[in-house]
């Protein structure tokens, strides 16, 4: 024929006349040439809600979602497995909200993303969305609510009727609906086109005229009426399909804008908690109990926030505490400021700043010590005494303050001591005229009175004794031993009644040094009981002598370590500490608190 290939016989058809039932053969679009090619079948696409893993152990599979809740997790006994360690055993939650799906963290490890952002709180899900698990990607498609907005296929194009020849051929086979497409259709299948109508100058024939009769009126009546019922089922269910799309964008809106409400407040209470948390590491214990209380308004069940609390609670009255010290040490107040440490629990955070100010406090204390010594050598004891005082009130065990201390304390006493009473006066007796000859430093002077009155009073006699034995050693002074300086001052004590004279101030100084070293040489052989005893004679010879002062004050000391040894071992051992008893006593003045301490365990033990 001359219009190409004849028209395609009609198969016989086992499913829908559509062709797009399973068993159907695929359509056939036909080329420029008229020659008919059929196209690959395509698989057919999976309809509905489901998550499709992009990328991950499961790459590529596709998991359906219905009604209800899926866990998607590590675990074998999930809804939705993924065997990928980066993913938690129970990781993300997924689950219908109303008309759509939402997702949420169920505390995972790694944490999920949505669309790059973590996901923090419940969020809903929009089709396309990418949620990622670790190394694992998945995207959420909702297919249902996909296509409810597309638009619909406008029907293909009409073509123009082909003008036939005069003489129409034998009757035909018509074509299978499937089996014929359009060669430009880029395989897309269309519907199956009518024969194109005849030309109207054509001339039938009296078998054509009847034929061709007129349709029925009520038929088309019923199309039509079909017709306007199938339109107006048509428009409902747009118009419902409308109506669920706008229900549900609401409902996204809805969520969307609660999951920005509950974000919106987690960022400010992480405001909140951060910044107490930098004030507490500042050491601005008060400021940070502002923040944590404007915290518990906002946020009254945070985790954390009861133990913040409490340790600002506790830390507050330590910080009050250091900056009295702190003010105190800045001031030479050394006893306000050990008070103000001594209130500080020992839990405290702030060990670092305690730690610091100790060690200023104890560097202080020295430094206190040494200008008081100063002080007392110039003959200032009233602020000497005030220093140490300060010192000892920090430090009660602090030697060389105790020293100085006790020094000052006599030289007030003696200073401020009342003037003795007022005494009758007495005739002047002559063996008295002699003890003041000999107290100036008059020893022929004072000879020469007592050997006057020696022979009519006998005191003037033993006075002449004295004075003679005390001559004689005066002369050999510079070659006399501490045995013979220590007679010598004896003397001179029982001539003056205790008064001293001035010729025994050379012989007190020069018997103070004798002593002096005798004291340093058993302290440094570890004899300090002897060394005790010595350092007390160089006293008694030169009240003055700092050397001799300050081995008594270590010595005293040391005499309360042995004391404290001794008191440790008198229930087990008695007989070892009654020898460290007696070491105290050696080591200490007889009026001193722990001398008497130990004379009275030595009696109990003893018994």
């Amino acid at each position: 024929m001359s219009n190409g290939s004849p028209p395609a016989r009609r198969r016989p058809t086992s499913g829908s006349p559509s062709g797009g039932a399973a068993g159907s053969r695929p359509p056939v679009r036909r080329t420029s040439t008229g020659t008919a090619v059929r196209p690959e079948p395509t698989p057919e696409p999976v309809l509905g809600t489901k998550l499709v893993c992009a990328a991950g152990p499961c790459a590529g599979q596709e998991f359906g979602l219905e009604d209800g809740e899926y866990v998607v997790g590590r675990a074998n006994d999930n809804p939705i497995c993924i065997p990928d360690t980066s993913v938690s055993r129970r990781h993300v939650l997924i689950r219908r909200v109303g008309g759509g799906w939402a997702a949420s963290d169920l505390g995972s490890g790694n944490g999920t993303l949505l669309n790059g952002e973590p996901l923090t709180d419940e969020m809903p899900l929009s089709h396309g969305d990418t949620l990622t698990l670790g190394d694992t990607e998945l995207t959420f498609n909702d297919t249902s609510n996909a296509t409810m907005m597309m638009p619909m296929p406008s029907a293909p194009p009409s073509r123009p009727a082909r003008s036939r020849p005069a003489a129409r051929p034998a009757a035909a086979p018509v074509a299978d609906a499937g089996d014929e497409a359009e060669a430009e259709g880029g395989g897309e299948v269309s519907v199956p086109r009518r024969p194109p109508p005849r030309p109207e100058g054509r001339v039938r024939s009296s078998r054509g005229r009847a034929a061709m009769a007129a349709p029925d009126p009520k038929a088309q009546q019923r199309k039509k009426r079909l017709l306007i019922l199938a339109v107006g089922v048509f428009v409902m269910l747009v118009g419902l399909l409308a109506i669920m799309k706008v229900q549900q964008q609401r409902e996204e809106e809805l969520l969307r804008n609660k999951a920005r409400i509950a974000q919106e407040r987690r960022e400010q209470i992480d405001a909140l908690f951060q910044e107490a948390k930098n004030l507490i590491r500042d050491g601005k214990w008060s400021d940070a109990k502002v923040k944590l209380l404007e915290l518990q308004e906002v946020e009254p069940n945070h985790v954390q926030l009861p133990d913040y609390l409490a340790r600002v609670q506790k830390e507050i009255p330590n910080q009050e505490a250091l900056d009295d010290a702190k003010a105190a040490l800045e001031k030479n107040q050394l006893g306000p400021a050990a008070a103000a440490l001594a209130k500080v629990s020992k839990d405290t955070q702030l060990f670092e700043l305690v730690r610091t100010l100790r060690v200023s406090l104890n560097d202080k204390a020295d430094k206190r010590v040494r200008e008081a010594q100063a002080l007392l050598e110039q003959k200032q004891i009233d602020q000497a005494k005030a220093i140490t005082d300060d010192v000892l009130a920090a430090h009660p065990d602090h030697r060389d303050a105790k020293v100085i201390n006790e020094q000052a304390a006599q030289a007030i006493a003696i200073r401020d001591a009342p003037p003795p009473p007022p005494t009758p006066k007495e005739a002047p007796k002559p063996w008295d005229q002699a003890v003041d000859r000999f107290r100036d430093g008059d020893l022929q002077g004072a000879m020469a009175i007592a050997n006057a009155c020696a022979a009519k009073h006998a005191q003037c006699k033993t006075l002449m004794g004295q004075l003679t034995d005390f001559g004689i050693l005066y002369k050999k002074l510079e070659d006399l031993d501490a045995k013979g300086l220590a007679r010598l001052l004896d003397l001179d004590k029982k001539i003056t009644n205790g008064r001293g004279s001035k010729l025994s101030r050379t012989a007190g100084t020069r018997a103070a040094n004798i002593f002096f070293k005798s004291a340093s040489a058993a302290k440094a052989a570890g004899q300090y009981g002897r060394a005790m005893d010595n350092a007390q004679r160089a006293l008694q010879a030169d009240p003055g002598h700092a050397g001799a002062s300050n081995i008594v004050g270590e010595m005293r000391a040391k005499a309360k370590d042995v004391y404290m040894q001794a008191y440790a071992l008198k229930d087990t051992e008695p007989e070892d500490a009654v020898v460290k008893f007696k070491e105290a006593m050696a080591m200490s003045p007889p009026e001193d608190e722990t001398h008497q301490k130990a004379k009275s365990w030595v009696e109990k033990l003893q018994r």
